[in-house]
């Protein structure tokens, strides 16, 4: 409630005002824009930024620093729980829930990813997300519950006994998680908020628990977390959406590094992160801003620039706007034809008809009336067809409203649906459009497919499958597209757009928008393009003809292939370097061998492969290393398995293996002919035998 000097207030209801005017912990509104939307889109990278560096201690703002300090609070009170179960203190149980996340609708939606993520990170502890309406249900109400049918959830089944809590409220106000941040207080005591400003309904009554104590050590006990947005106008939730997902991540890594840092934490809490996840996970974090910058064309200054991705969405964009605003355009187009051959007196073919000369009593007459009334009748289509004949738009779509389905993981498919819906709410019925959203890897298929029609729009996230933790879910996205791409009537089928980082367009979608890789590259990307390159010189040979070969000195074990030190160190060269057979090969020294390889490999662009090929050669790569190592007692876990992280650590080993060989290679190469004579061999052997005494 806004202030006024007029106005008295009654002092039971002044503590529960807001400030909207003179108060430092509540941002101003925005200035008026023509599209608020897309302002908020504008703003993303910005904001995303500040709470980066909020989290780096790099900001000016003093608004930020509360976030720093409402982590240590948090970082005490988790603390506490864990060294309650070290200490026997609190007893395990099935039922005891550790962490409990709650919120509405997109703050809901955002909350269950979070608690999955730190469920899987730490599989001892108990993290559950359950929607704010479901817990007033159950403990609103003094013998009143209302039970959640179809959900496990019980006054029994969940116990909330000094857990951890953290409200998700963008608003701060929403009915349901407001009213939980006070029922909840007769549970615990660690109730944080994660929200858009400091000064809001829930954070009042969390401040409310600690009101009998001086005002230093009321802000010493913060418990919310400000993504500093602030108030938006626009309907649609976007910016608060992605704002709300980049504080929980920052909040994530911190719930690690606090596990982390002590043995007896790790332990409990069966600790699967690493501190090299978290540090990839930073580094991704990080750069994802970049990412996010070319998505909306805005940089984290709030200035405009050309971007490929954004053109290429907005393109994308334009294209399915013509498909829904066809039905208006072809009424106006219908209303301006009727009206101007109705006043004047002459329909299409009749009028003709009369320029051409024909009388109007003669006998076909009638002739041309009836070609009028059929145009008449059938003026909506024909206005359509010429639509999408000028627009070069499918000509056999459906002539009704359109369906757009979402695809993607749970919580990006909720909040996109959310957000399309509501920018369509208010549009004329002509106009409308109807949205659902899908899980592509579960049931998109069941759900979906039997309502593809012509003229179905259907826009895909695709996970990145060059990454081999996500081969096999691109594989599973891509195979559901296909599926509900190839149901077709008359030869037409759903339009679909797929999202992505690897460039493989699947063969029934009509689109692929491809976002650039602000990443570096995992290792399993690096050991891909090296077979890649072994592939490029056994195919090739590196030019070397077979009398060469065989004048060189060898070396290897008899369990392995006769392998010459000259060949580990020829590189990897593309096809378009091969020889002719008809010519000489040339002889290159190791150095200038090397030297080629490495500007290769800036210049040389990554093998496209499709989901499938990406599965299968990950798969072969898996199998392979696996048959090398084992026989070997040193790769083996105490369960006498291969551990993918000793797979790792083994192609790690062997690249540094190749890497130190052609060191040795190039050493006793005195004259750096590319060939390795006797007397060089003997005489390098020589020099190492000195260097070591």
């Amino acid at each position: 409630m806004q202030e006024t000097r007029s106005a008295t207030q009654p002092k039971f209801l002044y503590h529960r005002m807001t400030k909207l005017t003179n108060n430092p912990l509540i941002l101003p509104l925005k200035n008026d824009s023509d599209d608020t939307i897309l302002q908020d889109l504008d703003d993303i990278p910005r904001i995303c930024r500040a709470i980066q560096n909020d989290w780096r201690n790099a900001n000016d703002n003093a608004m930020f620093c509360l976030n720093r300090l409402t982590a240590v609070n948090l970082r005490r009170c988790l603390k506490e729980r864990l060294e309650g179960y070290v200490s026997g203190r609190i007893s395990r149980s099935r039922n005891k829930v550790d962490i409990l996340l709650t919120g509405c609708e997109v703050s809901l939606w955002l909350a269950e990813q979070f608690a999955s993520d730190l469920q899987k990170a730490f599989p001892n502890l108990h993290v559950h997300a359950t929607s704010s309406n479901k817990l007033l249900g159950l403990f609103g109400q003094e013998d009143i519950s209302i039970p959640s049918i179809g959900f496990p959830y019980t006054d029994h089944t969940l116990k909330f006994d000094d857990a951890i809590m953290i409200i998700v409220s963008h608003s701060g106000g929403t009915f349901a998680p407001l009213a939980c941040s006070s029922l909840f207080q007769s549970f615990t005591k660690n109730i944080f908020v994660v929200t858009s400003e400091w000064d809001t309904q829930i954070g009042k009554q969390l401040r409310s628990m600690y009101t009998d104590e001086n005002e230093s050590k009321l802000v010493l006990n913060s418990h919310i977390f400000s993504t500093a947005v602030g108030t938006r106008t626009a309907e649609p939730c976007s910016i608060s959406v992605v704002a709300t997902h980049q504080l929980l991540t920052n909040i994530f890594q911190y719930i690690c590094i606090v596990i982390l840092n002590n043995e007896k934490y790790r332990q409990l809490s069966g600790a699967i992160v690493t501190e090299r996840d978290l540090q990839v996970l930073e580094r991704c974090n990080r750069d994802n801003i970049d990412a996010l910058e070319e998505i909306v064309g805005t940089d984290d200054r709030g200035t405009k620039f050309e971007s490929h991705e954004e053109k290429e969405l907005r393109k994308a964009g334009d294209f399915w706007s013509e498909h829904i605003l066809e039905n208006a355009k072809a009424y106006i187009m219908s209303f301006l034809y009727i009206f101007g051959t109705v006043i004047a007196g002459y329909p299409l073919v009749t009028g003709l008809a009369t320029v051409l000369g024909l009388e109007a009593g003669s006998n076909f007459s009638f002739l041309t009336r009836l070609f009028d009334a059929t145009i008449y009748f059938f003026l909506p289509q024909i206005n359509v067809i010429l639509l999408r004949i000028i627009q070069g738009r499918p000509l056999r779509h459906r002539m009704v409203g359109r369906t757009v389905v979402i695809a993607d993981i749970p919580w990006v498919k909720n909040a996109a649906e959310a957000f399309l819906s509501k920018i369509f709410a208010c549009s004329y019925s002509i106009a409308g459009l109807n949205v659902h959203s899908a899980n592509p890897t579960d049931h998109l298929v069941h759900r979906m497919t039997h309502r593809v029609v012509r003229g179905t729009l259907i826009v895909c996230g695709r996970p990145d499958g060059r990454l081999s933790a996500l081969t096999a879910a691109e594989n599973a996205v891509s195979l559901s597209i296909n599926q509900a791409s190839s149901i077709q009537s008359i030869g037409s089928t759903c339009e679909t757009i797929t999202i992505g980082h690897n460039r493989v367009k699947l063969p029934l979608s009509a689109r692929a928008i491809f976002l650039k890789r602000h990443r570096p590259l995992f290792l399993c990307e690096y050991l891909l393009g090296q077979k890649d390159g072994e592939g490029e010189m056994n195919s090739s040979q590196c030019g070397l003809s077979s009398s060469t070969h065989s004048s060189h000195h060898r070396f290897g074990s008899r369990g392995r292939s006769q392998e010459t030190l000259l060949d580990e160190t020829i590189p990897r060269l593309d096809n378009h370097l091969r020889v002719e057979k008809t010519k000489k090969p040339k002889i290159r020294s190791s150095v200038a061998l090397l030297g080629q390889y490495k500007r290769m490999e800036k210049t040389k662009k990554p093998k496209i492969r499709s989901s499938v090929a990406l599965l299968g050669q990950y798969k072969r790569m898996e199998k392979e290393t696996i048959n090398k190592l084992q026989f070997d007692q040193h790769f083996l876990d105490q369960s006498k398995k291969i551990s993918m992280r000793n797979v790792i650590d083994g192609a790690i080993y062997e690249k540094k293996w190749l890497t130190e060989a052609r060191r040795l290679f190039e050493f006793l190469d005195k004259n750096n002919d590319g060939i390795l004579s006797m007397v060089e061999f003997v005489e390098g052997l020589q020099c190492l035998k000195c260097d070591r005494t």
